[in-house]
């Protein structure tokens, strides 16, 4: 393929982000050009079939574990489960609080469960019903969506995007990168919401809760890092929102236990036997044909499905049969055009992907290592912004890094990777979905400005972070 064809099919893709707002308008286009090009300019048939067939396998396993997050939430959500959390969360009377709770550790749990957009689009009408102005619900969740990221729903952008199933070097340079921006998130979420709600905040007071937030949260991220890549946003959002509550939340002001129990009770269940089905079957793979992609028959979308429907069950004994018929439908219709979207965009990344690789390997070449630690998010973020996602992010653009020294390769992939976790803040696709649940119309561009900053000072610490760590370590 050649840089002409690249350029009109990212063009088109473009187009259907900022001019048509339909990014699986552009995703279509861009893919019909690549095929076009593959197919009648330089036919490589075989190459073609194998590239589409690998990325509808990569789809098929993504949209299971969307598909079985969403129809695992909505089963609670129809079951009015968590109603006694949001009724007791408005009890707190701490606006930073709050933020804190609902948008980082709240966020970060649903986003090691759920992933794609999902967490901001949950936690926003909860921010209007505890009392938050329309910009604070869209904009405080949405720049919430980068740490957790990292490992997103069950690791998938390191797995699927990646190529990663297990703790490695990368992995390691990616928790020791961002700790100094994890810390710092916090407080940046207090500045922004002290101009979203246009109030002064006495940082005096809540400076120690601020800094507690992003130590209670980084510990256990890192810790639970080390041992597996599922579960990171999962055990440092719960963990870290329980130690946030019970060190800096009046007495008078907690939640109580049994609305904890009640509230991540199937959630618990969930992980028991996620990790009952990855010991049995997480060596057990079979393929379709040598020269595509093995498929393991560890899905945690299967397991979303089979936690889903004992729960229906427990709950609803009585009207199981109807509840599940309906979840169901209401799970398939939510997803039908994210799951377009996506395909499109796997197909459009698995056929652009080796000419990409080399376009940018020999641009960025002759950048020294010094710049390329700056590079590398950078273009991780713009694979975000486009795309909407960092698994997606990291599969158009993680095959550029192959010609790299086995020394250099780990770190500028860490960093690639937290610029594509980094730019889900803001991700046109997301900001969108994220205004659909909020009534007032509120401008894009109004959103980014607060979000940009986020952006930029995450980058920031993380490149200051890694000349640190490179001096350290002499790279």
């Amino acid at each position: 393929m050649n840089n002409l064809t690249l350029l009109l099919s990212f063009s088109c893709l473009l187009a259907g982000v900022f001019i048509f707002r339909k990014l699986w308008l552009g995703a279509l286009v861009a893919v019909l050009i690549a095929l076009a090009s593959k197919l009648f300019f330089s036919p490589e048939v075989n190459s073609v079939y194998r590239e589409l067939s690998n990325a509808i396998i990569v789809w098929a396993e993504l949209i299971l574990s969307i598909f079985g997050a969403y129809l695992f939430y909505y089963t609670l959500a129809y079951n009015k489960h968590f109603t006694p959390f949001t009724e007791s969360v408005t009890s707190i009377s701490s606006r930073i609080s709050l933020v804190i709770i609902l948008c980082f550790f709240m966020g970060s749990f649903m986003e090691g469960i759920a992933g794609f957009g999902t967490p901001a689009l949950l936690i926003a009408p909860l921010m209007l019903v505890v009392g938050f102005k329309p910009l604070s619900a869209i904009a405080l969740p949405l720049s919430s969506s980068t740490t957790a990221v990292l490992f997103g729903a069950l690791g998938i952008p390191l797995k699927i995007g990646l190529g990663i199933n297990q703790p490695d070097e990368v992995v390691i340079k990616t928790i020791i990168l961002n700790a100094l921006p994890t810390l710092f998130i916090p407080l940046v979420l207090g500045y922004l919401l002290s101009k979203t709600e246009k109030f002064k905040i006495n940082w005096k007071k809540e400076w120690k809760a601020l800094v507690g937030a992003g130590i209670f949260f980084y510990i256990p991220f890192s810790i639970t890092a080390l041992f597996s890549i599922e579960f990171p946003s999962v055990v440092a959002g719960i963990t870290g929102l329980l130690l946030f509550v019970f060190v800096f939340i009046p007495s008078n002001e907690k939640i109580p236990i049994r609305i904890w129990w009640i509230t991540f009770s199937p959630y618990l269940f969930f992980i028991i036997l996620l990790l009952i089905w990855k010991f049995v079957s997480q060596h057990t793979h079979f393929s379709l044909s040598p020269d595509l992609k093995n498929i393991s028959l560890f899905q945690p979308g299967l397991v979303f499905i089979i936690a889903s429907i004992a729960v229906m069950f427990f709950l609803d004994k009585k009207d199981f049969g109807i509840q599940l018929s309906t979840l169901l439908k209401d799970s398939l219709y939510k997803i039908h055009l994210p799951a377009i979207t996506i395909l499109l965009l796997i197909c459009f990344t698995q056929l652009i992907a080796k000419s990409l690789s080399e376009n940018i390997s020999s641009l960025t070449a002759s950048i020294n290592q010094s710049w390329q630690i700056v590079v590398q998010p950078v273009i991780g973020i713009i694979g975000s912004f486009i795309t909407g996602s960092a698994t997606m992010s990291n599969l158009l653009f993680a095959g550029s890094l192959s010609g790299l020294t086995l020394t250099q390769q780990p770190l500028l992939t860490a960093m690639l990777h937290t610029g594509s976790a980094v730019g889900n803040a803001i991700s046109l696709q997301n900001i969108i979905m994220v205004k659909s649940v909020v009534p007032e119309n509120i401008s894009e561009s109004r959103i980014l400005k607060f979000n940009l900053l986020v952006v930029v000072l995450y980058v920031v610490l993380v490149v200051l972070s890694a000349l640190i760590y490179m001096s350290c370590v002499n790279i």
